[in-house]
């Protein structure tokens, strides 16, 4: 009975071990984990043999089955572990230096398009708005930067002619198409970021997971530019959302850079679009889980400090 009670208790352990390899494959354990755990895997394996020989017990020659799939999990489980030890350190190493700057570099194109998108919501083309220089050809929304002081937060929020602090609204306007057009330049714009610092930030896990969220936000924009000239489906909802996702997006990637102070057209709120309840953060809503346990706390973080209003830094 005694055996058959270790029997179970070490294939138990097996499946734990198994269990807590695939935790820290997909980097879900907090930093020192693996050390310690390949430590405590060294720790018991050491125990196993010198329980066997210089001081056998007599246990393990009476369980060869046991002693086998035991000392073949830890064995196992030190390689792993220490393997994975050293790999997230290399990721740490990316994530504090070039990671950062290059997801630093991306923040400016996601600027852009939520200031695009508020434009979205007005009655009338951004010439309308002072954007004298509007134009659907050359570089997408390379026009914005006409007016820079416009886009100055003012404690944290948008100023009274920022586009970004006009209401999610769609009203009446004589010729929907330029909405159209400036959702593409969006697109066009957010195509740019990811050609030009995905050599830089798909090096690391964290990097490519920002690849994929702003992939998202591509996607979700051309169906949005489909909407608005789509009767049968109201766009509004995924406007929204984008101007959320946006929002957040470029306050989060803005503290990972370590910029202090933030630079002055990053906003502190989500108003006047506050999330009613959870925020979809993409079309998969276990994407945000994808990042290493630093960048999800501080990802956290940053969304509920947006909720709150302001970005403490």
């Amino acid at each position: 009975m005694d055996g058959l009670l270790t029997t179970v208790v070490v294939v138990v352990a097996a499946f734990a071990f198994a269990a807590i390899g695939f935790l820290v494959k997909e980097r879900r354990l907090p930093r020192p984990w693996p050390a310690v755990l390949a430590a405590a895997c060294g720790a018991a394996l050491l125990v196993q043999l010198v329980t066997d020989w210089p001081f056998p017990t007599g246990f393990w020659a009476d369980h060869g089955v046991v002693t086998s799939v035991l000392s073949s999990v830890l064995l196992l489980g030190v390689a792993y572990l220490v393997y994975e030890d050293r790999e997230l350190r290399i990721q740490d190493r990316l994530d504090a230096s070039l990671t950062a700057a290059g997801v630093g570099g991306i923040v400016d194109k996601l600027v852009d398009v939520d200031v695009a998108l508020g434009l979205v919501c007005g009655a009338e083309d951004p010439r309308a708005s002072g954007w004298t220089d509007y134009s659907s050809t050359g570089r997408p929304l390379r026009w914005l930067r006409q007016h820079p002081e416009r886009l100055v937060a003012r404690d944290g929020r948008p100023a009274d002619d920022d586009p970004r602090g006009w209401a999610a609204r769609l009203p009446a306007t004589p010729d929907p198409a330029w909405r159209v057009d400036l959702v593409d330049q969006c697109i066009r714009r957010l195509l740019t970021a990811i050609r030009d610092w995905s050599p830089v930030i798909n090096t690391s896990r964290n990097g490519t997971q920002v690849l994929i969220a702003i992939a998202e936000l591509r996607k979700d924009l051309m169906v949005l530019a489909a909407r608005l000239t789509d009767d049968a489906h109201d766009p509004l909802p995924l406007l929204t959302s984008l101007r959320q996702r946006v929002r957040l997006l470029s306050a989060f990637l803005e503290a990972l850079s370590g910029a202090v102070p933030p630079r002055p057209e990053i906003l502190q709120t989500f108003d006047p679009m506050q999330p009613a309840g959870e925020l979809a953060w993409t079309a998969d809503p276990k994407a945000r889980d994808l990042f290493q346990t630093g960048w999800r706390r501080l990802l956290a973080d940053t969304e509920r400090q947006l909720r709150s209003g302001s970005v403490n830094r």
